[in-house]
């Protein structure tokens, strides 16, 4: 590792401050290694064990389909059917999510700031080799998911893992990565992620660090690294990380449960090391994605989920829920109340962070207080979702509009009563 600079200063005189955050101060390199990924036991003693960043140079390159990802015109032309796939993109500028088919998203997603961030369309999974760490028999289970991001030129905001190392691959682009290590400055993770459960992101602007707000972000090593199209960067769990797209990019997290490949045992590991050569035939599409994405069916198995996981938190119930309801609840004033209602009242002492004990209590009247909030907010997510999609039909012919009016009076009766029975289904689910 290599030390950059580091600048001593006082808290009112620090050139850092209002400067992007990871600018300047302490900036350490990251370690590289190029044109290969690490010998699984290396990795996993010296990186994963370690809590330690490293980046690969250039190690998608070789990949039979890297060239495709490097375009949006390659992306469209040489993927039946992709063009026509429906996704959820996020609108940077009106902060909410909006559904449209992936064509139309790579037409418009630079000229109207809009982010791809999802698990990678079943689709796209061929085009995609699993990284070599991962490819043991031992290890290959600890893979939770695999996130694609397309976005243009922008800032993220600060994020952190607490459950999982990951695994960023840059497909196409650059991009600048600041990461910080919060076991080494826990004061810094209370900040970056507030005890106040009502606010969802990160307080501070990456773009303008306050220094006589926070502190805490003065005297602290940033590890930072360009990457470049064909590069791949390991994120360790609990490691703040901030990223910086200079241009189109196109990027592919691996994340790994952390507890799970730390209690592989280690002969196991070195029995893999000996035989983990690289497979450049083994793509995303021939792992059994079934046994990965094994989420609650119902509201009583994603609250004990919840309780039981590590991320138990205002911020992950909230964004598993509107994943359940297919909306995002924050992005609305009034969804994002009566959520914070719910939680309120399932966190029956208000620290901040619901257990076992209090889920136990949700029965007689306080079951049905629960029922009557999860209904409203069910109901005001269905009928925001209905008023987004209005507001995007524009019918030009008079005979679609009559039939689709017409449909719609047939429907309605049999939809209120399948809402009706569906809502019931929440105080049996609790």
């Amino acid at each position: 590792m290599t030390i950059i600079n580091l600048i001593s200063s006082s808290h009112h005189s620090n050139p850092g401050h209002l400067q992007p955050f990871g600018t300047v101060g302490s900036l350490i390199n990251i370690e590289e290694i190029n044109g290969e990924h690490l010998n699984i036991l290396k990795f996993f003693t010296n990186y994963i064990s370690k809590l330690e960043p490293i980046v690969f140079r250039q190690v998608l390159i070789n990949n039979i389909h890297y060239n495709i990802w490097q375009t949006d015109e390659q992306l469209e032309n040489e993927i039946d059917g992709l063009s026509k796939l429906n996704i959820y993109v996020e609108s940077l500028k009106q902060r909410q999510r909006i559904q449209m088919e992936f064509g139309d998203f790579l037409d418009k997603y630079e000229k109207e700031n809009l982010l791809f961030a999802d698990n990678l369309p079943e689709i796209l999974r061929k085009y995609l080799v699993v990284p070599q760490p991962l490819q043991c028999d031992e290890v290959l289970p600890t893979l939770q998911s695999a996130i694609l991001v397309i976005n243009g030129k922008n800032t993220s905001p600060l994020m952190f893992n607490q459950e999982y190392d990951s695994i960023l691959c840059l497909l196409r682009g650059n991009k600048r990565m600041v990461l910080v290590n919060t076991n080494k400055y826990p004061d810094v993770r209370q900040i970056i992620i507030p005890g106040n459960r009502q606010s969802r992101r990160s307080p501070i602007n990456p773009e303008k660090v306050d220094f006589n707000q926070y502190p805490e972000l003065e005297n602290i090593d940033y590890y930072v690294t360009n990457l470049t199209a064909g590069d791949c960067l390991f994120i360790p769990n609990e490691w703040i990380f901030q990223e910086r797209s200079l241009d189109k990019t196109i990027s592919i997290i691996y994340n790994i449960d952390h507890k799970q490949i730390l209690n592989i045992n280690i002969d196991e590991i070195k029995i893999c090391s000996t035989k983990n050569t690289f497979d450049s035939s083994f793509t995303l599409d021939q792992i059994d994605w079934s046994k990965m994405e094994n989420e609650p069916q119902n509201l009583k198995e994603i609250i004990i989920s919840l309780v039981n996981s590590k991320s138990n938190n205002f911020e992950k119930w909230q964004e598993t829920f509107s994943k359940y309801f297919s909306f995002d609840l924050s992005s609305d004033s009034e969804t994002a109340a009566i959520f914070d209602e719910f939680y309120g009242i399932i966190d029956i002492d208000g620290n901040g962070e619901i257990t076992m004990n209090e889920v136990e209590q949700i029965n007689g009247a306080h079951q049905h207080h629960i029922s009557d909030v999860l209904y409203e907010m069910i109901k005001l997510a269905h009928d925001k979702q209905k008023d987004d999609l209005e507001t995007k039909i524009n019918i030009e012919d008079e005979n679609t509009q009559e039939i689709l009016e017409n449909e719609e009076l047939e429907d309605t009766e049999n939809e209120n009563m399948d809402e009706h029975l569906h809502l019931q289904n929440f105080k049996t689910d609790l």
